[in-house]
């Protein structure tokens, strides 16, 4: 008797948990049809520049001919404002369909500082240390 009415409530439950299609969106499936094959796959590149986009040592080469190809979906570690416009501008103004990249940065820690995750001051056990923290 139990299971039985264990298995009605979980067939029951199993229609809270249907997933609805979206809606496709026209404007997104006009561009992905314009898009070749390169530029899908290019989408999906995440480069880190150097020289003329980005401070620090080159990792990538030759960004600024991949961005304006379309072979580039955002770019990881640039710092300043002027750099990420210019590698906007690089890739809406010179890219083929015009797709502006992600900008991608690794800043848990802090933007040009280093201060503890949460996770790291939680595990303290130190309640004005994390007072402390979150005041800065």
């Amino acid at each position: 008797m139990r299971k039985m009415y264990l298995s009605i409530g979980l067939f029951f439950l199993t229609g809270m948990f249907a997933l609805q299609a979206q809606e496709r969106i026209p404007a997104v499936e006009e561009l992905l049809n314009k898009m070749t094959l390169e530029e899908k796959i290019g989408q999906l590149n995440l480069l880190t520049p150097g020289g003329g986009i980005a401070t620090g040592s080159v990792v990538s080469e030759d960004v600024e001919t991949k961005i304006k190809a379309g072979n580039v979906g955002g770019v990881f570690g640039v710092s300043s404002p002027a750099k990420v416009r210019q590698a906007q501008e690089l890739a809406v103004k010179n890219s083929r369909l015009g797709i502006p990249l992600l900008i991608g940065s690794d800043i848990i820690h802090g933007y040009k500082t280093t201060y503890p995750i949460p996770l790291g001051l939680s595990s303290s056990w130190d309640l004005e240390l994390i007072k402390s923290g979150a005041q800065m």
